[in-house]
């Protein structure tokens, strides 16, 4: 899994988690709604961390099959 995969994958869960605290913050169920956005809060960094490293990865087409001949000719 490449780290452009995984910073989307901690992105989503940095929403869903949001998203629950966001429900259970105005029916006064504060401590998984602090929990569960202090976990939103890790995930975002985690995600944020995972994305800036993804630059330094190659980019990978699909035609990676390719020889060096069949390159020059295109």
């Amino acid at each position: 899994m490449t780290d452009g995969k995984l910073a989307v994958i901690f992105f989503e869960a940095g929403i869903v988690l949001t998203l629950i605290s966001m429900v259970l913050g105005p029916f006064e169920i504060t401590d998984p709604a602090l929990a569960a956005a202090s976990i939103a809060c890790v995930c975002a960094l985690a995600g944020m961390v995972m994305a800036f490293e993804s630059w330094k990865e190659p980019e990978i087409t699909q035609n990676s099959n390719e020889t060096e001949e069949e390159k020059e000719q295109l």
